[in-house]
């Protein structure tokens, strides 16, 4: 039964991209997904190796993020349009840890009481939005200060998604001394 569970929801790194495709991403947004996907990898094995004890799967992890942006080649609020693709596509594991870094911001902002669900809820998750702060549009790993500063200056006619941004980076960096201090 085992077997099954995993063929059910569990793809490979081919198929993730064969997918990414099928939802026509472009080359940029691709690249990004595999750059992303590498680094949560390697800090899901870090943080996996000195703490045994917590439930990652390093494998799930890197499938989440290669996935994280299938809907972005539509729309920039593309993270729960994200998650639907996956759970119709089977893929229920990947999608509970594909939340992204702004949504709850851009919630709150629009005066939603009941934003809490959108905040990260595991390690695998805060591992995946800690990644994705942490590789850029250029394809270049960058600090959380940097990937920030090029997001505000690419967004910077939109004052609203530059609000929002500036609302997640407190909570971002608070997340990344989270993780950096199980590494």
């Amino acid at each position: 039964m085992i077997n099954i569970y995993k063929k059910i929801y569990m793809i490979t790194e081919k198929e993730a991209i064969k997918l990414l495709k099928k939802y026509n991403i472009n080359d940029l947004i691709l690249n990004h997904c595999i750059g992303v996907s590498k680094i949560a990898y390697d800090l899901a094995i870090k943080v996996l190796n000195n703490n045994p004890e917590l439930d990652i799967n390093p494998e799930k992890v890197k499938i989440a993020w290669l996935l994280h942006d299938i809907w972005k080649s539509y729309e920039w609020i593309h993270e729960l349009n994200t998650i639907k693709i996956l759970k119709n596509e089977w893929l229920n594991e990947v999608a509970k840890i594909s939340m992204h870094w702004f949504i709850y911001e851009y919630y709150l902002e629009k005066g939603n009481n009941n934003v809490n669900k959108y905040l990260p809820k595991t390690i695998e998750n805060k591992l995946l939005i800690l990644s994705d702060m942490y590789y850029n549009k250029n394809q270049e790993r960058v600090s959380i200060d940097e990937r920030f500063n090029d997001i505000l200056n690419r967004y910077s006619n939109d004052l609203q998604f530059c609000w929002i941004v500036k609302l997640a980076k407190n909570r971002i960096l608070i997340l990344e001394k989270e993780i950096l201090w199980l590494i």
